[in-house]
């Protein structure tokens, strides 16, 4: 399957989706720009995954520890089947019996386990496989740089403005961060909706660096997940000086945060 096929069911499942990492699942399956948001939220989750069952590993949410041994449930293929909640388990009834599982978060099972291949929902309508490449790129941030940038079409309309309840929390937290981090010149904020299908506006971090996107993203994108209701979404941009959405933060707004 390629980033982000979408399983060919007949119908969705009724419960799904369940969570905003389901929302993020559906809506990247389509939207390239929700990509990162996914990727984040993916990292930051807690992901339920099969175990064996054996003595000495109780069922429930684990941080792993280093030499801790687990068996998972692996597929014939050397898939590791991955789920988003545990009622992905029981899509289209292919599981009938409860089974042993663990709920860890995504960062700490694919640091635990690299080099190994998942398939996320494998029996829900929308599934994702990880392969080895992708889960390293996703730990070291790499990911972040490849799928950061907005894709616009000609026809369609962008609104963009300033937030009408402003993130103070967030703003706070950030302007934290990133005067410990001296690569970071500027940061602007904004609302902004690109979709008609999309009912309100989301927040924009527009960010001026030298360096790379994923050099600060992959500190300020968990910190986001801490500050923001769960379906709130916030994507990441990078300053570029090419025009196009980087001339409103810089000609029409002025900047969080300023390195001085």
């Amino acid at each position: 399957m390629g980033l982000f096929d979408r399983l060919k069911k007949k119908k969705t499942d009724n419960t799904f989706p369940e969570n905003e990492l389901e929302k993020l699942l559906m809506r990247a399956a389509s939207d390239a720009s929700i990509r990162n948001d996914f990727y984040t939220k993916l990292l930051w989750s807690e992901l339920i995954v099969l175990t064996n069952g054996q003595e000495g590993i109780s069922e429930g949410t684990k941080v792993l520890e280093k030499d801790t041994t687990v068996q998972f449930v692996t597929f014939e293929n050397g898939q590791i089947p991955l789920f988003t909640s545990t009622n992905r388990i029981f899509d289209k009834a292919i599981v009938k019996e409860q089974v042993p599982f663990m709920a860890i978060k995504g960062q700490d099972l694919f640091d635990f386990t690299r080099g190994a291949t998942f398939i996320l929902n494998p029996y829900s309508d929308y599934g994702k496989e990880l392969i080895p490449q992708e889960i390293e790129s996703l730990l070291n941030g790499s990911i972040f740089e490849q799928n950061n940038e907005m894709t616009i079409q000609s026809d369609t309309e962008v609104q963009i403005g300033q937030p009408a309840n402003y993130p103070d929390k967030l703003v706070n937290e950030l302007k934290s961060l990133f005067k410990n981090r001296p690569f970071v010149k500027a940061a602007y904020l904004a609302a902004i909706k690109m979709d008609k299908n999309e009912k309100l506006p989301h927040l924009v971090i527009a960010i001026d660096l030298d360096g790379e996107l994923r050099d600060i993203s992959k500190e300020a994108g968990p910190l986001t997940e801490k500050c923001m209701d769960k379906n709130e979404i916030v994507d990441f941009m990078q300053i570029d000086n090419k025009g196009g959405i980087s001339d409103y933060f810089i000609k029409q707004t002025k900047p969080f945060y300023e390195r001085q």
